[in-house]
């Protein structure tokens, strides 16, 4: 048996490795970063529609291509429906169109999309312009949702904009900005909210309060245009969003008066149109239903032209087609092996078994922590009960563990569809948990319960959990570094 001494040694040793690590990961320079996978989103629309026997066509708008937004890897699921894509200014419309529908038909759309975020510094003074490019003097003109000439609009600029402020463009979008975000209340209101209805309720939706900063501006000679999109999120939603983007000085620079981002667009708003254009629009008098979703996922950076060696192995995963998701569980395992290994031996942490930790590490990489620990809990407390009852039937081990893996299985089915009913994402990951290694788990649990009571088992349960989680942390730059054939030192 290690002495205390010599297991503390060892604790400082490693901890001081990982410190190597970590630091040297994030003190790369620019190039090396350059190499790193990047964050995208896997973006997916499912709509749904009965007909009647008529003409039917769907109408939705597509993410474009911008400077802070690519998409790639574009698939449509049309069923029998011919599919085209029209392009407008600044527009992508994926149109479905069918004829004589008579039944239920299932459309979709996915893209991989990456997003940046968008951040600018305002000058303290910039002076207001006396022209404006062709290109952008439409944005200045008043429209029947922007009413920049109205008089109400005109008597709230002449309240919140000083007189000597009048020819300073980023005093100008400060106040206008702050209006609308202090004393404009948030609300979750349906339909299309005017600027003047906006200005009137004192409250509104992202829609309300973009259109009256965009008045507010256009007529202080201001030229801002609505940007319509949809706020990227790790679950399924229909809310779409609005928000504006200002010309200053020569650009496009973003503004959210509903959640408070000023000069900055994050990463997780999706670009889908500018202007006043319909997110979805489909023949009338059918029912139809549809859901967004969006999965973060690591893909190769964009650009890894003239990039020879060992440094980028992005070449060779294109030719075996090795996804950088299946990578990161497959370097998830030894990484894991190897936190198990020293939490039991150098720390002297039990857990259930050696390989539990681990694969319960590849299930949370894919659930989410939160929602895997919730899930692995659930499962675990459905099959313990399940076994006390198995117990009095004095089963042998094997057709004990048969029954308990049919268990699990079935607990696992009934969360896949509850979570397709009440609309969560969760349908596909739970079949990431491992259905051997968790029924073994059950039944250790259960035996150590019966053997050494249940604050004993409920303790080696938290420990397996945390060793697990640890698992996770510790794996992601190692794998980001491992990926890419990058030693840390």
């Amino acid at each position: 048996m290690l002495r205390y001494r010599d297991k503390l040694t060892i604790l400082l040793l490693v901890s001081g490795c990982l410190f190597i690590v970590f630091w040297r990961l994030s003190t790369v320079d620019s190039e090396m970063k350059a190499l790193l996978p990047e964050r995208h989103y896997q973006f997916m629309v499912d709509m749904l529609l009965q007909g009647h026997g008529e003409d039917v066509s769907v109408r939705m708008t597509l993410p474009i291509e911008t400077k802070s937004q690519s998409v790639r890897d574009e698939t449509v699921k049309s069923s029998s429906f011919p599919f085209s894509i029209e392009s407008g200014r600044n527009t992508r419309y994926g149109i479905w169109a069918g004829r004589q529908i008579s039944d239920q038909q299932k459309l979709g759309y996915s893209c991989t999309v990456r997003t940046s975020r968008e951040y600018y510094e305002l000058a303290p003074s910039i002076a207001l312009p006396e022209d404006y490019p062709a290109g952008v003097q439409p944005y200045l003109l008043s429209t029947e949702t922007i009413q920049s000439d109205s008089k109400e609009i005109a008597s709230l600029f002449e309240a919140i904009i000083p007189h000597q402020q009048r020819k300073n463009i980023t005093e100008i979008i400060r106040r206008a900005y702050d209006y609308c975000y202090r004393s404009i209340e948030p609300a979750k209101i349906t339909g299309t909210t005017d600027a003047l209805t906006c200005l009137r309720l004192g409250e509104a939706s992202c829609g309300g309060k973009s259109r009256l900063l965009a008045a507010i501006l256009r007529h202080a000679g201001i030229p801002a245009r609505l940007v319509g999109g949809l706020i990227l999120k790790d679950s399924t939603w229909t809310a779409s969003h609005l928000w504006v983007e200002v010309w200053v000085a020569g650009r496009w620079i973003p503004f959210c008066p509903l959640n408070n981002y000023f000069a900055e667009k994050p990463m997780r708003y999706l670009v889908l149109y500018y202007g006043e254009v319909p997110l979805i629009k489909h023949t009338r008098d059918i029912n139809f239903h549809y859901n967004f979703t969006a999965n973060p996922i690591l893909a190769a950076p964009a650009n890894t032209a003239g990039l020879t060696g060992l440094l980028n192995l992005w070449g060779l995963f294109e030719q075996v087609r090795i996804p950088i998701e299946l990578l990161k569980v497959i370097l998830l395992f030894p990484i894991g092996a190897l936190v198990v290994t020293f939490s039991r031996n150098i720390l002297g942490v039990l857990t259930f078994g050696v390989f539990a930790p681990a694969l319960l590490a590849v299930a949370f990489q894919g659930t989410g922590l939160l929602w895997g620990v919730a899930l692995f809990v659930l499962i675990l407390a459905v099959g313990s009960v399940v076994r006390l009852f198995l117990e009095r039937f004095q089963l042998l081990q094997t057709p004990r563990l048969g029954i308990m893996l049919t268990v699990t299985s079935l607990t696992m089915l009934g969360i896949s569809i509850l979570s397709v009913v009440k609309g969560f994402t969760l349908s596909s990951r739970v079949s990431l948990f491992p259905l051997v290694i968790i029924s073994m788990t059950i039944e250790r649990f259960s035996v150590m319960t019966e053997e050494e009571g249940v604050g004993t088992a409920i303790k080696v349960c938290f420990m397996t959990i945390l060793v697990a989680c640890f698992s996770i942390f510790y794996h992601r730059p190692m794998a980001r570094s491992a990926a890419l054939g990058i030693c840390p030192f």
